[in-house]
C-alpha cells in the first residue's frame, strides 16, 4: 500500500509552506484559546484533502499562494466542522485521544469551532478569488445540511438513497470540494474542475463507505469504539443492506438496540454477525470498489504524471488503509 509520505513526493517542496501556513492558525495570545488550539493541532489527522488540493493545483499547473490559502482554508474549517461534530455527538474521543469537548468542556469546544471558522474565512477572503469563497460558502452550506439530515434518520431504519444522501453532503463534499479549489486557483477550465470536483466527491464517498466498514470490524483500531455510529442512532451502509434481507421484525429489534445503549452493549456479538452473515460487509466493499472506479474514470483525460499516479495511489490508500 502506498504510504502518505510516497503519495506527497511531487508536492514535497510546497508541503513546507502549507504547513506553517495551517500552523499559524493554531496560535493565540489569549491563554484558554491558545491551550485549546493546541490540543487540536497537536491531534491533527492525515490532512488528506489538503494533499488532494495541492495535487490537483500541480496537476493543472502551480501551486501558488491562492492554492495555499485554499488547502488551509478547508482544512481549517474541516478541523472546526469535527470539533462542533463531537459536541453533537457527545462523543468523548478523536482519533484515540480525549475530544476536546471532554478535554475541555462543551462550550470551549463549540467557541473553538466558531473562532476556526473566522479564521477559515479570513485565509479564503485572503485569495481575492470569488470562485475559491464560493468553494467555502458551498461546503459550509452541505455540510450544514448533511449534519441535519443525519439527525432527521436518526435512530430509524433508512434507505442506501438517504445513507447516500448524507454522506455525500456530509463527507464527500469536502474532497469535491479540495479538488475543485486546488484545480481554480491553477486556472483549471471549466471542464477539468468538474472530473477534478467528480474524482473528490467520488474518493470521498469510498473514505466514508471504509470509515463505515469499520464500525462493523471488531478488531478495527481507529480512534474510537466500534458500533459507535449505531449507539449515535446512524444506520450506515453496512447494516442498511443486512436489514434489507431480513424481515422487520428482526429490523424493528435492531432499531429498538440503537435506542438502547445497553442493548447495544449486551448483543455486540450478534451485531457483528448479523452485518457478516447478511453480507453487510461484503456488500459495501463491493460498493467501495465500485466507486473507487468511477474515480478513477474521472482522471482518465489527464495526462500521467507523477501528481495523477498520487490521485490514482490515494485511492488505493483510503481502499487499504487500516484505520
Amino acid at each position: 500500500m502506498p504510504t502518505l509520505n510516497d503519495i506527497k513526493q511531487p508536492i514535497a517542496a510546497e508541503w513546507d509552506t502549507f504547513d506553517a501556513l495551517f500552523s499559524s492558525v493554531f496560535q493565540s495570545t489569549d491563554t484558554l484559546l491558545n491551550a485549546a488550539l493546541r490540543y487540536v493541532h497537536q491531534r491533527r489527522g492525515k490532512q488528506i484533502r489538503p494533499i488532494l488540493t495541492l495535487l490537483a493545483a500541480k496537476t493543472i499547473g502551480c501551486i501558488n499562494q491562492a492554492t495555499h490559502m485554499a488547502a488551509t482554508a478547508l482544512e481549517v474549517l474541516h478541523t472546526a466542522s469535527l470539533l462542533h461534530d463531537d459536541v453533537v455527538d457527545a462523543a468523548d474521543e478523536r482519533r484515540g485521544m480525549p475530544s476536546v469537548n471532554r478535554q475541555f468542556d462543551n462550550r470551549t469546544a463549540v467557541l473553538v469551532g466558531d473562532y476556526l471558522l473566522t479564521k477559515s474565512m479570513d485565509c479564503i477572503a485572503q485569495t481575492n478569488n470569488h470562485d475559491l469563497l464560493q468553494c467555502l460558502v458551498t461546503l459550509s452550506k452541505e455540510i450544514t445540511r448533511g449534519e441535519l439530515l443525519q439527525l432527521q434518520y436518526a435512530y430509524q431504519q433508512t434507505t442506501e438513497e438517504h445513507y447516500y444522501e448524507i454522506i455525500r453532503r456530509k463527507t464527500a463534499i469536502l474532497f469535491a470540494i479540495c479538488m475543485q479549489a486546488g484545480a481554480i486557483s491553477a486556472g483549471a477550465t471549466p471542464e477539468q474542475c468538474a472530473k477534478l470536483y467528480a474524482f473528490g466527491e467520488n474518493l470521498g464517498i469510498c473514505f466514508q463507505i471504509k470509515d463505515d466498514i469499520f464500525d462493523y470490524t471488531p478488531q478495527a483500531q481507529v480512534g474510537k469504539p466500534t458500533l459507535n455510529d449505531l449507539r449515535e442512532g446512524k444506520f450506515t451502509l453496512p447494516i442498511i443492506h443486512a436489514m434489507e434481507q431480513v424481515g422487520k421484525t428482526t429490523s424493528a429489534h435492531i432499531v429498538e438496540m440503537a435506542k438502547n445503549n445497553d442493548l447495544i452493549d449486551k448483543n455486540k456479538d450478534f451485531l457483528y454477525d448479523f452485518v457478516a452473515q447478511n453480507d453487510g460487509i461484503e456488500y459495501a466493499r463491493q460498493q467501495m470498489e465500485a466507486y473507487r472506479s468511477k474515480a478513477m474514470d474521472c482522471l482518465a483525460d489527464f495526462a500521467d504524471s507523477t501528481e495523477k499516479k498520487s490521485l490514482c495511489d490515494i485511492l488505493d490508500f483510503v481502499l487499504q488503509r487500516t484505520n
